[in-house]
């Protein structure tokens, strides 16, 4: 029982629960919301053309000078300015062809934005590729591999001199390169604003040309398993999904609870289906206002993050844990940001990971002690295949390490896989398939037309349903020791984070064919200079005693708990570096590629193994 688990919640306007559970003959268990999904837009341009007409002076997106961001203030940009702009740039690509995608290599801005939903309306999927292929790759295989597998004609870049690297490394040849700032050199290029000319007949016959199943995007993901797939995104998944999510609120009486419009700060990158879909299109569909945070939670991005949230008082906040656990200590220490964050917020929320309870019991004592009452902290599950919100925890929550139950509009369904149930699902959000790949297209749905997820799940209580799935590992990770035991990767790994209340990120769990189970620690570098008391390098930190003696004291306790061979951990040997996106070794539900991260580090990975264990192997 937490400190706080008596003190009532702020209201959250969820609707009552109506979940239908349909037992089947062979095992298998169908689940439905029961309650009906909200009518919602053919497409993703409507919501944009709706508030346009409907609030035209109301803020759309927010951020700071692109070139100063330390100058005060934001720069705005309001619904009907956005609209008139999007018209514009849809004009560009029309007049220069628009029969093709559209590569964007840019952080989260405006002009991001509108080039995004520009390029939509003429009727080109946009390809969202993360930075970091162009910025930080040495060799550029993935841009490269996204570049020959999507094919796109036209590429836009916020920083032309920025991008010029990664453009070189592509190969850009007589393509079109459209650009904020600064000219790329060597190539054809255009400036964006010159690029926009104002819109005519054509754009709007383009707007009348847009149907549910018109390809909104190509969003690539690697995936925990294989090579990396692009995922096709139509415009009904996404216009849809914002209305799943839209379908278990009681609408009114959020506008009520909020004050008004719904606001939100944010940073995760459109690059991925979570930032793109889950947070700006949603609240492009809520007609609400989203301040572009250009902040992290890393140490040298953190001041960023806390500025900017210190500034923008939130109706909504959803983030992944790890920010969730850099603003707890936040909390706690500055009083101004805790009154801003907690003064209207109605709901937060966390995808991606798991999210220790005790994170979550830091944050409601600061809650409590702003505002007298507990906000709900819930979870929303899903992929880049579902648009990506499949499910989420609609109801006043205190626990943990739900994935809730299936939103209207889909249906899951659990299939026995030996003791695990495996986690499928049908439904308006689910995608088509991958582009250019049918063999794997093929292979990702079953015979009824489930898409396979690869998760395993488990009822939080198997006496009551309505208490919401649990993550119960990946069932693709899944593997064998020598000794014939099976061991869930995904699950273990989640079991691994927790224990450890804070060092840990993420791991690697190793021991096919091997005697043990064995980890590569991937660390919080944040928290680990907190505990320390200096901002040591990750290669530092990996051997710094008082973070060797937190990760030793949490997984010791972990194997007191869990002492069966398929759930004790032997070794870990801490990682003097983060998973590197780059190399495919983070998946888009933002933890580790097992099989590719073992791969790369097949070196570390034998040295846990190897009978003269090394000084720096923390065996348990």
């Amino acid at each position: 029982m937490s400190e706080t688990s008596h003190i009532p919640f702020r209201e959250v306007p969820y609707l009552p629960q109506a979940m239908t559970v349909d037992q089947r003959d062979d095992g298998s268990i169908l689940l439905d919301n029961g309650h009906p999904l909200k009518e919602h837009p053919p497409h993703m341009l409507w919501p944009l053309k709706y508030w346009a007409e409907q609030a035209p002076d109301r803020t759309w997106l927010a951020q700071r000078d692109p070139v100063d961001p330390s100058k005060p203030g934001w720069q705005e940009i309001s619904y009907a300015e956005a609209w008139t702009k999007v018209q514009a740039i849809a004009q560009g690509f029309l007049n220069a062809g628009a029969d093709a995608p559209v590569m964007i290599l840019s952080r989260n801005t405006i002009d991001h934005a509108l080039v995004m939903y520009g390029a939509m309306l003429a009727g080109c999927p946009v390809v969202p590729v993360t930075p970091a292929y162009a910025l930080l790759s040495q060799d550029f295989a993935r841009l490269n591999y996204v570049d020959e597998l999507v094919e796109p004609k036209f590429i836009y870049v916020e920083d032309g001199t920025e991008y010029q690297r990664g453009l070189d490394g592509m190969q850009v040849g007589e393509r079109l390169v459209l650009y904020s700032r600064n000219a790329p050199s060597g190539y054809q290029s255009q400036d964006l604003g010159e690029f926009a000319v104002p819109g005519g007949n054509s754009v709007a016959e383009a707007y009348d040309r847009l149907t549910p199943e018109t390809t909104a995007k190509f969003m690539l993901t690697s995936g925990s398993t294989g090579e990396p797939k692009a995922v096709i995104n139509t415009h009904g998944m996404i216009a849809a999904n914002a209305k799943m999510i839209r379908s278990v609120w009681d609408e009114d009486r959020l506008a009520e609870v909020s004050g008004g419009s719904q606001v939100m700060c944010n940073f995760l990158p459109w690059s991925h289906t979570y930032g793109a879909n889950a947070i700006l299109h949603n609240m492009t569909d809520w007609g609400g206002t989203l301040y572009l945070d250009w902040g992290a939670p890393t140490p040298a991005r953190l001041p960023e993050m806390i500025r900017n949230m210190k500034e923008v008082s939130t109706t909504q906040h959803t983030t992944v844990p790890a920010a969730w656990a850099a603003l707890a200590t936040e909390f706690e220490r500055d009083d101004e940001l805790a009154e801003t964050f907690f003064k209207r917020i109605c709901s937060m929320a966390y995808g991606g990971a798991a999210m220790g309870q005790d994170i979550y019991e830091r944050i409601q004592n600061v809650a409590v002690r702003v505002t007298g009452k507990r906000i709900s902290l819930s979870a929303g599950y899903g992929a880049t295949e579902t648009a990506p919100t499949a499910s989420n925890v609609h109801w006043p929550n205190d626990t943990m390490g739900l994935i809730g139950l299936p939103l209207p509009g889909n249906t899951f369904k659990l299939v026995p896989a030996g003791e695990k149930m495996e986690l499928r699902v049908k439904g308006v959000n689910v995608t088509p398939g991958y582009y250019r790949n049918e063999e794997k297209t093929k292979a990702a749905f079953d015979e009824e037309g489930f898409y396979r997820l690869g998760d395993a799940v488990r009822f939080a209580d198997p006496d009551n349903p309505n208490k919401g799935l649990a993550f119960d590992g990946r069932t693709a990770e899944e593997f064998k020791l020598a000794n014939g035991t099976w061991v869930s990767a995904g699950k273990l790994r989640v079991q691994a984070v927790q224990a450890v209340d804070g060092a840990l990120s993420d791991a690697v769990v190793c021991g096919l064919n091997k005697d043990e189970v064995c980890l590569l620690g991937f660390l919080n570098e944040g928290y680990c200079q907190r505990l320390v008391g200096e901002n040591l390098p990750l290669d530092q930190l990996a051997k710094h005693p008082k973070v060797i003696d937190s990760v030793r004291a949490g997984l010791t306790t972990h194997n007191q708990q869990h002492p069966n061979a398929a759930n004790r951990i032997a070794r870990i040997l801490l990682q003097p570096t983060l998973p590197q996106a780059d190399a495919g070794e983070i998946t888009e539900k933002g933890y580790i590629n097992q099989n590719k991260a073992q791969t790369l580090r097949s070196e570390d990975v034998s040295r846990l193994y190897d009978a003269r264990i090394e000084g720096d192997v923390i065996i348990l």
